[in-house]
């Protein structure tokens, strides 16, 4: 009974109608791009399962509960083969704590959490930042910009060329994060649902400006009707 009150409350919570409109964003890394500071010295390694009390302690905002759930989800999915993500922390060096938390997100995640994610179908050479977070305490030091960058050192030698990334266009301190790490932007993803997420649609749209050098041109705009994916959390960095 305890899951279905969940699910239940999840559905009432969407509403009769929610529109959300996301800037997707792109860097060809074969181009070289300036490596952002962060105010403190951190360094990237692997999640650790004890990582998640540190990134997110009990009694921690909201934004953090609900980050929590989507990291657990995200931890099993990618566990059962459904999601090829790696997860990925910044470390404070000074402590050892770690202070971000973020995924690449490569080519083969199962259709239905295609669908239902509202994501990009990715080629060979592309991968994908989602869920970014950075704890209260280490906001507005520089971390995310960081972060990417270290990721986006670990998606080139795996062989990726392209980065992708999706963030809700009012996240305006992720995306300053995004295009500080060289990630420029490419396109417009509007998802919409109705009638408590019983129906949902998602449209992908060029951005108006010229592309960056070394930026491929945003596919073609379209409407598609997408799934449900109860329980399974936020996706993109907002």
């Amino acid at each position: 009974m305890t899951l279905l009150r969940a699910k239940i409350a999840r559905r009432v919570a969407l509403g009769p109608y929610d529109s959300r409109v996301s800037i997707g964003l792109r860097r060809d890394l074969s181009v070289a791009v300036s490596a952002p500071k962060a105010r403190i010295p951190v360094s990237l390694r692997p999640f650790r399962q004890e990582d998640l009390p540190l990134l997110f302690p009990a009694g921690g905002d909201a934004s953090a509960q609900s980050e929590l759930v989507d990291v657990e989800w995200r931890l099993r999915a990618a566990a059962y083969g459904a999601l090829p993500s790696r997860c990925f922390v910044a470390v404070d060096e000074r402590s050892g704590r770690p202070c971000h938390i973020q995924w690449l997100t490569e080519r083969g995640y199962s259709e239905a959490v295609r669908r239902a994610g509202a994501l990009p179908a990715l080629a060979d050479d592309e991968a994908m930042l989602e869920n970014a977070f950075t704890p209260v305490g280490y906001r507005g030091l520089g971390v995310m910009a960081a972060a990417i960058h270290l990721i986006a050192e670990r998606a080139s030698a795996l062989g990726k060329r392209y980065l992708v990334a999706f963030v809700d266009a009012d996240n305006h301190a992720s995306l300053k994060g995004v295009e500080r790490a060289g990630l420029t932007p490419w396109s417009i993803r509007t998802k919409r649902q109705f009638g408590f997420g019983l129906f949902r649609t998602v449209r992908f749209d060029p951005v108006a400006a010229p592309a960056a050098p070394g930026v491929l041109p945003a596919p073609e705009g379209g409407t598609a009707t997408v799934g449900d994916r109860d329980g399974a959390g936020s996706t993109g960095q907002g």
